[in-house]
């Protein structure tokens, strides 16, 4: 018989199979940075969890940084902070008065003048009756001038505007609004770069998970094979009946389909963390998972809520939001008074039309203002914006109590999903030192002949999900280390 043979190679399979992982099954506590079981399995553990590393390979480190450097999230959250800074700038030049500077050449229509009088024929009848030929000159000089009529004008205006309602009633509290939308849009953009690098790491994690399902698969295949292949033996010698024989088969169709879907599930897998990465260049694991996990939060479920309010960026982009809203509400309701502003304007025209009669050179000419102005039509649409932005500020309001709510939430399941992955990780090793010997035992009756095919391979399938489950939750805690992370603010 070629028990020996066949025992080893289910022996390799069970290696193997350490690094087989197809779900995140829990998270360690916060105060437990690795789970390492003892002896033996931990030697086993650790070169199955060994098996997947590839040196100067991808780690969740590279893969982190390059998706932040790639992701179209995050450029789009860059973009708004730009957006945010133009509105700070486009606000304050309503805080400093309104210069104005124009050049002109105008062509004016021409006029009909007249003269300094317009005496008549008795004009020159009084004038003729001077002595003096001098006094009739002037006079006659004097009653034939007429203003001269100029049609083109080149003038330039400098005015200076200044809103004192429009200054302080609007300018100021949009300007204080949009430093605040700066604020907001800062924060925002940490709380998408701590969102992408948790999806990197969990794409990487995952695609980790998925290589280790295809080792898991494939050394299956090869333990059925070989089985089938000593069972068919043993039926051919007559020490066991043909249905061993088929159920061995049948064993084998199933993980062949098992390794068909493993594959699957890796390419879709590594697709995905390709295009995160937006590249085309094939991962490889760089990542030792067999070493300790460490700066795991070690603070109560209380502590971690607080640090939570405090230093998630998202939290504190809407509070900032909320006051950019009010300032915003203020600056519409300073819309609806009536505009004092003063008005300071200069010409250097030629012909200046204040000078009189026209001359054809050029004259500087000032005035000074004080306005009153209100329009109607203006105050009603300040009152509408205003009751916008009411609108807004009650669903801020909202969306920071849901958002508050929803942190309690995520704090607290990442929070007691870490302390029952404790319990579950010392579970998994006891699970997988009963799994380990009772498979021993089953291998030995076998020899004896005490226990058939069918039993060995149940206990085979117990020793599979244990050493899966080992190494799944190797795996779990590095993504369950991020969650908790990223439910307190921190980057993942």
């Amino acid at each position: 018989m070629r028990f020996q043979r066949y025992s080893g190679l289910i022996g390799l399979a069970g290696v193997l199979l350490l690094v087989g992982v197809t779900k995140v099954r829990g998270q360690a506590p916060p105060e437990v940075d690795a789970f390492v079981p003892a002896g033996d399995q931990q030697d086993a553990a650790a070169r199955g969890l060994r098996s997947l590393y590839v040196p100067d390979g991808l780690t969740a480190e590279r893969a982190v940084e390059e998706t932040l450097r790639t992701s179209p999230n995050v450029q789009r959250t860059h973009a708004l902070s730009l957006e945010a800074k133009g509105g700070a700038v486009q606000a304050m030049s309503g805080l400093v008065p309104r210069l104005e500077l124009i050049g002109r050449a105008t062509k004016l229509s021409p006029v009909e003048t007249a003269g300094l009088t317009d005496a008549g024929s008795d004009a020159n009848d009084l004038i003729a009756m001077l002595q003096d030929p001098a006094a009739q000159t002037l006079w006659r000089g004097l009653f034939a001038f007429q203003f001269p009529s100029l049609t083109t004008q080149y003038a330039t205006d400098a005015t200076l505007i200044y809103s004192f309602t429009g200054s302080l009633a609007e300018a100021l509290p949009a300007y204080r609004a949009a430093k605040k939308n700066k604020k907001a849009a800062r924060q925002q953009l940490d709380a998408e770069l701590n969102n992408v690098a948790f999806d990197a790491r969990r794409a990487y994690y995952e695609f980790a998970r998925a290589k280790a399902g295809v080792g898991v698969a494939e050394s299956t295949v090869a333990a059925a094979e070989a089985q089938r292949k000593d069972t068919a033996a043993l039926v051919n010698a007559g020490a066991a009946a043909r249905v061993d024989l088929l159920r061995v088969e049948a064993q084998l169709e199933a993980a062949n389909v098992a390794l068909e879907r493993a594959k699957l599930g890796f390419q879709v897998a590594q697709r995905a963390l390709q295009t995160l990465m937006h590249t085309d260049e094939v991962p490889t694991l760089g990542e030792d998972l067999s070493q300790p996990v460490t700066g795991m939060p070690a603070e109560t479920e209380e502590e971690l809520k607080e640090r939570a309010f405090a230093d998630r960026p998202d939290l504190q982009a809407l509070y900032t939001y909320v006051e950019a809203t009010r300032h915003q509400l203020k600056s519409a309701n300073g819309g609806r008074a009536p505009d004092l502003l003063v008005r300071g304007s200069a010409q250097y025209s030629n012909p200046n039309l204040r000078v009189v009669p026209q001359q054809e050179r050029f004259e500087g000419t000032w005035e000074v203002s004080a306005v009153i102005r209100w329009a109607p039509n203006d105050t009603v649409e300040a009152q509408g914006r205003s009751k916008q932005l009411q609108a807004a500020l009650q669903r801020a309001e909202a969306d920071v109590i849901a958002l508050g709510d929803a942190i309690r939430v995520e704090v607290a399941e990442g929070y007691h999903g870490v302390r029952a992955a404790n319990a579950a990780l010392k579970s998994a090793g006891l699970g997988l030192a009963a799994a380990e010997e009772g498979y021993r035992v089953k291998r030995e009756q076998l020899r004896a002949g005490i226990v058939n095919t069918t039993d060995l391979l149940q206990s085979q399938s117990e020793l599979i999900r244990a050493q899966v489950d080992v190494v799944d939750s190797a795996v779990g805690l590095r993504i369950a280390k991020a969650q908790l992370l990223r439910a307190i603010g921190a980057r993942p």
